[in-house]
C-alpha cells in the first residue's frame, strides 16, 4: 500500500525543522520547476518536462478566454474602473466551467481590453479525465490499472483541515493506493512566513497528522510505503517590493499600453511590433541593472525546458529574483504577503523536500519532481515500459528501472 501526501510550497529546511515524524524519514532536498505551482504540479503527475506538458503559468494567451464575451460588449472594454471590473470578474466566475484549482481569476491590474485576449493553462483539476488527456499521468494510469484508491482533499478553496477531515473517506482495508492533498501549507506561508509562530505551528500540526494516519495505515495493512513531498520552497520577503511601472516611467511610458501579464515575480509580455520590443526590453533592463532579475534569454529556456511557444505563454519574459516581489499584479494592487514561492531551481533556499519510511536513492543528491510519478508506478508494481518518463523510481533498496 503506498500513501501520497502532497504539501503545497514547504521548504526542506522547513520540514527539517518543524515537522519532527517526517524529518525521522529518509529525506532529501526536492529541485523544483521554473514556474508556477500548476507547472510543478504537471510535472509530477505526468513525469514530462514543462515544454512536453504545456503548463507554465495559470494564464495564456489563447482564443477560448472565459472573458470573450467582453468582445460582444465593446464600450466595456474600454473601461479601466476598478469596481467594473471585480463585478466582470465575479460575472464570469459565476457562469465559468472552469473547475481547476485556480478557477478564472480577476486580472485585476490589466485594462479590461486585453482582458479577452488570456485563457486559464488549467481547466479541470488534476484527478479529472479530460486534464492532459493526450498525456498518461497518474490519475489516468492507475485508472487503467484498475488500482483500488482514494483521492483525498483535491479540491478548489482549500482550508486549513480539509486533509484531516476527509482523510476518515480511505479505504485502508482495501485501498492500495491514497493520494493526500495538504494545499493550505502555501495559503499559511503567504501569509506569515518561514519565521511566523503561525506557520511552525501549523506545519507541526500537518505532520502529526501524517505520522497518525500512517499508524493508522499500518495497523490496517502492516507493510505501508510512506512518501510526503512538496512541490517547491518558500522565501521570506524583503524590500524592495518592484512597480514595474517605475521602469517605464521615465521614457514616458505606461504598462499599461503592452499586452502583458504582472504575477508575483513574473512579467510576461506579447509585443506588437518592433518599437514595443525595444520599449519593453530597455524598462527590463533596467531592472536587471539594479540586480533584480533578468530576461529569461534562450539558454534559461534551454535548461529548464521551458521552450514553449512565445505566442501562448510570453515573447520577453522576465523573472524577478527572490525575495522579491512585485505588487500591482493580476492578484491585487497591494501586497499583504509575508513569503513567496521559490522558484529559482538551482538556489538551496527554494528547495522543497520529498520523505519515505524506505530508503532513499543513494546515488541522488537531489529528487526531481519528474521522479514522482515512477515512484508511484514502482511502488505499485506498475510496469514503467512503454511510458514516457523523465524521472525514474527513487525509493526502496534497489531503486534501479
Amino acid at each position: 500500500m503506498v500513501l501520497l501526501f502532497f504539501m503545497d510550497g514547504v521548504k526542506y529546511d522547513m520540514m527539517k525543522e518543524s515537522m519532527p515524524y517526517l524529518s525521522s524519514l529518509n529525506t532529501k532536498p526536492l529541485v523544483s520547476e521554473f514556474g508556477y505551482s500548476c507547472a510543478c504540479h504537471a510535472t509530477m503527475y505526468t513525469s514530462r518536462y514543462v515544454d512536453e506538458h504545456q503548463t507554465w503559468f495559470i494564464w495564456k494567451r489563447g482564443e477560448r478566454s472565459p472573458y470573450r464575451w467582453l468582445n460582444g460588449v465593446p464600450f466595456l472594454k474600454y473601461v479601466d474602473f476598478l469596481p467594473l471590473k471585480l463585478a466582470v470578474g465575479k460575472v464570469t466566475q459565476r457562469f465559468s466551467r472552469n473547475t481547476s484549482y485556480s478557477g478564472v481569476p480577476c486580472l485585476v491590474n490589466l485594462p479590461l481590453k486585453y482582458w479577452p485576449l488570456f485563457e486559464p493553462c488549467d481547466t479541470v483539476l488534476w484527478d479529472d479525465p479530460a486534464w492532459k488527456k493526450e498525456l498518461p499521468n497518474l490519475f489516468t494510469i492507475l485508472r487503467d490499472h484498475h488500482v483500488p484508491r482514494h483521492v483525498i482533499a483535491l479540491h478548489r478553496g482549500t482550508k486549513p483541515d480539509d486533509a484531516f477531515k476527509e482523510e476518515r473517506q480511505a479505504d485502508y482495508q482495501n485501498d492500495q493506493f491514497v493520494y493526500y492533498f495538504i494545499g493550505y501549507t502555501d495559503n499559511i506561508m503567504h501569509a506569515h512566513g518561514e519565521n511566523g509562530n503561525e506557520a511552525r505551528a501549523y506545519f507541526a500540526t500537518v505532520d502529526a497528522f501524517v505520522r497518525e494516519t500512517c499508524e493508522k495505515a499500518k495497523k490496517a495493512r502492516g507493510d505501508v510505503t510512506v512518501i510526503a513531498y512538496s512541490d517547491h520552497g518558500h522565501i521570506d520577503l524583503e524590500a524592495p517590493l518592484v512597480n514595474i511601472n517605475d521602469f517605464f516611467k521615465p521614457a514616458g511610458l505606461n504598462v499599461k499600453r503592452y499586452v502583458h501579464l504582472i504575477e508575483s515575480n513574473y512579467a510576461r509580455f506579447w509585443l506588437r511590433d518592433d518599437r514595443e520590443r525595444e520599449e519593453v526590453t530597455a524598462a527590463l533592463r533596467a531592472m536587471e541593472e539594479k540586480g533584480l532579475g533578468f530576461i529569461l534569454t534562450q539558454p534559461y529556456l534551454d535548461h529548464y525546458h521551458l521552450n514553449l511557444d512565445p505566442k501562448a505563454h510570453g515573447e520577453l519574459v522576465f523573472y524577478l529574483a527572490a525575495p522579491h516581489e512585485f505588487t500591482n499584479t493580476i492578484w491585487g494592487f497591494g501586497h499583504s504577503v509575508k513569503s513567496g514561492h521559490g522558484y529559482e531551481p538551482t538556489l538551496t533556499k527554494h528547495y522543497g523536500f520529498f520523505a519515505s519510511n524506505k530508503p532513499l536513492a543513494k546515488d541522488r543528491e537531489f529528487i526531481s519532481l519528474t521522479d514522482v510519478l515512477p515512484t508511484v508506478m514502482r511502488q505499485l508494481d506498475i510496469p514503467t515500459e512503454g511510458y514516457t518518463l523523465r524521472g525514474s523510481n527513487v525509493v526502496g533498496t534497489d531503486t534501479s528501472d
